[in-house]
């Protein structure tokens, strides 16, 4: 069955070499795409991200048509799921010298979920994490193999439950969750971390942003420290998968401080909600 929902390379009965690049080294990208009603969301938003790290990490240029193709082979007839994209460097000589010659493996997989996007607001804990995201600048965006920080930060959360991981960089500024773009409100104002340095730009996050842009709401991109998001009136998180959280209680160590459903939350959801609406309209009627 998984063969079914896996294309490597464009084919169901291909395997990846263990001297694959992603595999050695962790020398690769990836992408994390909700499905509703056969419509793969913001896709193109996506595979441009996804541009971007292939023009960091010197990979060649994306051929789109064939991932929107294979995108499109494998959610063609599902409902809702999770829609994975892995591009590694392909298979190189031993060490870390990276082939001049590049064959992209490229690994598209499809995974169900039993029900849509949720359309209600959720809530989560927000518990600062230990682990701290090293600062790599040239890194900084993009959606690349190694997430060994994000692996170590999440399992601190294995036995709390609905809960997200607050991680800090080693200077101690806000960053992001372990899976999650953060949003705070402080004074009326929308604010969200800098990525100069680290983090992952998330495709929500940038939604959001413009629009907040479209609607005349300022919006903030800033430096926050854990003060900021310790004193902030209202704090939710993105993703594409989720898409928004608010925060009910934020837990620093043995400290907890509550928060208050954001309004701007329920902005930020309507939102995506609407976005999504129309992006599975388009497919849907492009498939009539």
């Amino acid at each position: 069955m998984l063969k079914k929902n896996m294309l490597v390379n464009g084919k169901t009965d291909a395997l990846i070499s263990p001297l694959d690049r992603g595999l050695q080294y962790g020398d690769g990208l990836f992408e994390t795409i909700l499905v509703e009603f056969g419509c793969a969301t913001f896709l193109q938003e996506h595979l441009c991200r996804l541009q971007k790290g292939c023009d960091v990490l010197g990979f060649p240029v994306l051929d789109i048509k064939t991932i929107t193709d294979e995108v499109s082979q494998l959610v063609s007839d599902k409902q809702h799921g999770v829609i994975k994209i892995i591009l590694t460097r392909g298979v190189g000589e031993r060490g870390f010298l990276p082939p001049e010659k590049i064959n992209v493996t490229r690994v598209i997989m499809f995974s169900d979920l039993e029900t849509g996007i949720d359309q209600t607001l959720k809530s989560i804990n927000l518990v600062l994490c230990k682990t701290c995201l090293a600062k790599q600048p040239l890194l900084s965006g993009i959606k690349h193999l190694n997430q060994l920080e994000r692996i170590l930060a999440r399992s601190e959360l294995r036995d709390v439950a609905d809960a997200e991981g607050l991680m800090l960089d080693t200077d101690g500024s806000v960053i992001e969750g372990t899976m999650s773009n953060i949003f705070i409100v402080k004074d009326d104002f929308l604010i969200t971390t800098r990525l100069d340095n680290c983090g992952v730009e998330g495709v929500i996050r940038k939604a959001l942003l413009q629009q907040a842009e479209k609607e005349g709401i300022t919006c903030k991109v800033e430096k926050l420290s854990l003060d900021d998001v310790k004193n902030s009136d209202e704090i939710f998180m993105t993703n594409s998968l989720m898409p928004v959280r608010v925060v009910k209680q934020l837990i620093l160590g043995e400290t907890v401080v509550n928060k208050e459903i954001s309004t701007y939350a329920v902005w930020a959801k309507d939102t995506v909600l609407a976005a999504i609406k129309q992006q599975v309209n388009v497919t849907l009627k492009n498939s009539i």
